[in-house]
Order: structure tokens, then sequence, then C-alpha cells
């Protein structure tokens, strides 16, 4: 008999941990206020992806982010499998590959009202040869650590938390809380979207790995879009 989503949310949900899910919710403020007030300024570094120092600080935050992502796992249970940190069918990452390029479709298509990609500021004006291996640094930086964490501490950990009130819910709350993370409202409509197929997919495979892999292959493909643009 196939597998289904009210049997996936009976087998994970456990009563509530109030001590989870507010430490969850301390550290989700956190992130969306420094989220919103990194976009307030007005002196975004164009050359930032250039610049080792960003990728080098951005492994220490995450790597933080990813510490504190198991902690508050370890009040649900074992940390690994509370955190999503479980084997899983590759066929899930095909899933989650195709449903971010459907994401990656509607962020273009919305891109010409939104200008998210604009606001954002990451993007250089010129290729710049000379500091190649600083670009391919925070490129690794950005397709691996970023995603690894990003996807632990709002798919892994906080869908796992927040489950006792419904799979839906969970999806829900996590995935408005990784919008707002970024900072920028204008990229809601695909950042929203985004996190609510994660989310689905975190639950349907049982595991936040087709979720890191589906995030790592987006913001990969991102930055090879702006290698080819300025190339």
């Amino acid at each position: 008999m196939p597998t289904t989503w009210s049997q996936i949310s009976d087998r994970l949900s456990t009563a509530p941990s109030r001590g989870a899910i507010a430490a969850w919710l301390a550290i989700a403020a956190l992130l969306i206020a420094l989220g919103f007030l990194g976009a307030s300024t007005d002196n975004a570094n164009p050359d930032i992806l250039y610049d080792y120092a960003f990728a080098s600080a951005s492994v220490v935050i995450y790597g933080i982010l990813v510490g504190v992502a198991l902690v508050i796992a370890s009040r649900l249970g074992h940390p690994l499998v509370a955190a999503g940190l479980k084997s899983f069918k590759w066929r899930w990452v095909g899933i989650a590959v195709g449903l971010i390029l459907l994401v990656l479709i509607l962020g273009q298509a919305l891109e010409p009202l939104l200008h998210a990609g604009e606001k954002q500021g990451l993007e250089p004006e010129e290729w710049q040869p000379d500091r190649a291996a600083a670009f391919a640094f925070n490129a690794l930086v950005v397709s691996t650590v970023v995603p690894f964490a990003e996807e632990l501490f709002f798919r892994g950990v906080g869908v796992r938390a927040f489950l006792p009130f419904g799979g839906l819910g969970a999806i829900a709350i996590t995935a408005l809380a990784f919008g707002l993370g970024h900072g920028l409202l204008v990229a809601l409509p695909v950042l929203v979207p985004f996190g609510l197929v994660l989310g689905w997919v975190r639950l349907r495979a049982d595991s936040v790995w087709p979720g890191v892999l589906a995030h790592g292959f987006y913001n990969g493909s991102a930055l090879l879009v702006v290698y080819f643009q300025l190339t």
C-alpha cells in the first residue's frame, strides 16, 4: 500500500517540545532581523563574491547555525534523526530538483516585476580574472555550506519541531521564516514557494538530504549563470 501524507505525519509526530520550538523561533527571529538589517544598508558591495573574507565569514556563521540546529534537534530526540540527517531514496533528489526548476521559472517570470535579484546586490558588475579563485571559493561555500545549514535549520529541525501541529502548518511556518530570513519582501513570492516545496520533500522523503542537494543545485546554478553572464 502506498505511503500517504497522514501516515508520514503520524509516524513523525510526537508531543510538541516547547523548548525546541521556543529556541527555533528565537533563532529564526534573529536571522530575520539580521536579514532585514543587512538588506536595509545602502553600501552593498557588488564585488563581495571576489572577497575571501566573505566566504570565510559565511563558513563560520553557517557553521554556528548548524551547531545551534543540532542542539535544538537534541530536544526532539536523537539529534541526527530529528534533524532529518537520514538515508533517502535518490528519486527524491530528482523530484526536489524538478520542483526547484519550477521555482526558477517562477522567479524568472517575476523578475521583471520584482527585481529581487537586482535588489539582493550580490552579482558582480564585471568579471575579474585575477580574482577568479576567490569567486570559485565563494561559489563553493554558497553551493555547499549555505544550503546545508539553511536546510538543516529550516527544513530539518524546523519542520520536525512544528510537525505535531500538522505537516502543512510545519511546512508553511518554516517556509515563511525562510523567506523573511533573506530580508527581501519582494523576493517572498519566490522564496516562500522554494521553502514550501523543499519542506514537502523533507516530509515525504523523511530526510533533509534531498533538499540540501536541490538547494545546492539552485545556488550553484545561479552562480554559474552569473559567471557566464560576466565572461
